[in-house]
């Protein structure tokens, strides 16, 4: 599976039953929503469904690496800074990659996992 970004192949990483796909160029995951509201229910976070946000018409968001359609930009959430972008026609979830000095060649499915929950944590009210 190529990232929607770099269009280079992505490295799965699998563990506690879910699994994602993670661009060793730009750090961005690649996930499925039913993995996604997994971690985050399983780390006491409000599923996506429940985050809230709109679909940002004038972004183009890139191609879903999974089943080659446009990407939808998803923004707003609660406190109107969330951002990612999902795929209407599967359900996967593209979240932004960590700053490039932050970029681990390989990592491993607990530092995805966290990962994925400091993501939404930051959109999160406290």
């Amino acid at each position: 599976m190529d990232c929607p970004r770099c269009n280079v192949e992505m490295a799965e990483i699998s563990g506690d039953e879910n699994t994602a796909q993670r661009c060793p160029d730009c750090g961005g995951l690649w996930i499925d929503a039913a993995d996604l509201n997994r971690v985050l229910l399983h780390h006491n976070l409000r599923a996506l469904s429940a985050l809230g946000g709109w679909v940002n018409p004038d972004e183009i968001a890139g191609m879903c690496p999974a089943c080659n359609v446009d990407l939808v930009a998803i923004e707003g959430g609660e406190r109107k800074s969330l951002h990612y972008d999902t795929c209407e026609s599967c359900g996967g979830i593209w979240l932004e990659g960590p700053d490039e000095d932050e970029i681990a060649e390989t990592i491993e499915w607990k530092q995805a996992a966290k990962e994925i929950v400091d993501f939404f944590k930051a959109f999160s009210k406290k």
